[in-house]
């Protein structure tokens, strides 16, 4: 019994080493081309639901497959969505709850944003060397924006990011977290700019009707 109970603390160890710790993404505000003059005019309500954008990624071949890396992109997204739509419109409200239409006019709203983490996907693959291996490593991320306004759906749109990163694998695999984050960032600023583009660009959200 003893000697069970040593066995499942040292595979108990040795799983939880293998365990590397998820690395935060940074928040930023990205630039979002617009083909209009001017943030969107009026007061908007923004809702973020990032909970998809969490999840451990595994190597897709045998090479450091012990190894998981977690890749947490959920609050860095919910962030930078809001800095960055805060500079699209002239006065943004961040809400916990999605506000129904027939809400809006009393809250003094022209439209509810409604921005949602539908997906994300991380490839990592080990890369031999001569003297050293390298990490190769891709992410693809997926997001929707809705608008509703007074009268009804403005906008509903989905779009997606990618990103590719490399770095050397280290000694114990370590250096696949930093290429995933790499890999991560590209794909959020890549999503965080179609999002944005799709709001300011869209006539209808513009004229609310």
């Amino acid at each position: 019994m003893k000697l069970k109970i040593a066995s499942a603390l040292v595979l108990s160890a040795f799983l939880t080493a293998c365990q590397y710790k998820a690395e935060p993404l940074p928040v930023a505000t990205y630039n979002v081309y617009s083909s209009y003059d001017g943030k969107l005019p009026g007061k908007y309500l923004l809702y973020v639901d990032a909970a998809k954008l969490d999840r451990a990624i595994k190597p897709s071949d045998f090479n450091c497959a012990a190894h998981t890396f977690p890749l947490n992109v959920s609050t860095s997204f919910a962030s930078s969505v809001r800095q960055t739509f805060a500079n699209l419109v002239t006065e943004l409200e961040v809400v916990q709850q999605p506000v129904g239409r027939d809400q809006l006019k009393a809250r003094g709203a022209r439209g509810m944003i409604i921005v949602r983490g539908e997906e994300l996907n991380g490839r990592l693959r080990v890369v031999p060397g001569f003297w050293s291996a390298g990490m190769e490593t891709e992410v693809e991320m997926a997001a929707s924006i809705t608008v509703d306004g007074v009268n009804g759906r403005l906008l509903g749109a989905t779009v997606s990011g990618n990103g590719n990163g490399q770095t050397d694998a280290g000694f114990a695999c370590e250096g696949g977290a930093k290429s995933l984050v790499d890999s991560a960032e590209h794909a959020l600023k890549e999503t965080l700019g179609r999002l944005g583009e799709a709001l300011t660009n869209s006539e209808r959200v513009r004229k609310g009707i």
